[in-house]
């Protein structure tokens, strides 16, 4: 189940966080391993990282139902309830 239309943009946001952290993981590898040069090894990390998409997505899908099930987690602009 995708993120709540609340969450979009938090969502969204943490996602492609996900997506570039792998990308970044990734073109270090392929820089170290195989050397191929600065440029490549972030195109091929690129094509590398598309595969994990689907992964990440549901990690994502994970950990906001995990926020959203513990209940103390505030919706974005949201009111605290014990702020009294």
């Amino acid at each position: 189940m995708r993120a709540s239309r609340r969450h979009s943009l938090s969502y969204a946001s943490f996602v492609l966080l996900l997506a570039a952290d792998a990308v970044a993981a990734l073109a270090l590898l392929v820089d170290q391993w195989v050397m191929p040069g600065g440029l490549w090894s972030w195109l091929l990390a690129a094509v590398l990282a598309i595969p994990l998409l689907p992964v990440l997505l549901k990690l994502a899908d994970r950990l906001f139902e995990l926020a959203r099930r513990a209940g103390n987690i505030p919706n974005p602009g949201g009111t605290f309830p014990w702020a009294g």
